[in-house]
């Protein structure tokens, strides 16, 4: 299945909230990583390092939900790629984001 997640203000994040993404600095380094359970000492210590927002795990979701956001991805990206002829970085690009989008290989 997939996770959801969502990006919350840290105004609004409250403690047993789980990141549903690595949260770096400004300089790209780890503050908390993927997984990490929010607790009322971590928020005010993000408040001190003027992290602003964070994403959140808010679920998964169902085999058929998952099955309906591939196909709307999988529409999407033909109607993007639809003009592009075959050069190489189109090719290239087009085959990233299937990988990133559907999770089929590059």
């Amino acid at each position: 299945m997939t996770a959801i997640s969502a990006q919350f203000a840290l105004n609004d994040v409250k403690p047993d909230m789980v990141l549903s993404d690595d949260l770096l600095d400004q300089q790209g380094q780890v503050l908390l990583p993927k997984g990490a359970t929010l607790t009322e000492h971590i928020i005010e210590s993000l408040h001190r390092h003027d992290v602003v927002s964070v994403r959140i795990a808010m679920g998964e979701l169902t085999p058929e939900e998952d099955a309906i956001q591939r196909a709307h991805f999988q529409v999407r990206l033909e109607r993007l790629f639809r003009k592009s002829d075959d050069e190489h970085a189109n090719g290239l690009l087009h085959r990233y984001i299937r990988t990133f989008r559907l999770g089929e290989e590059a």
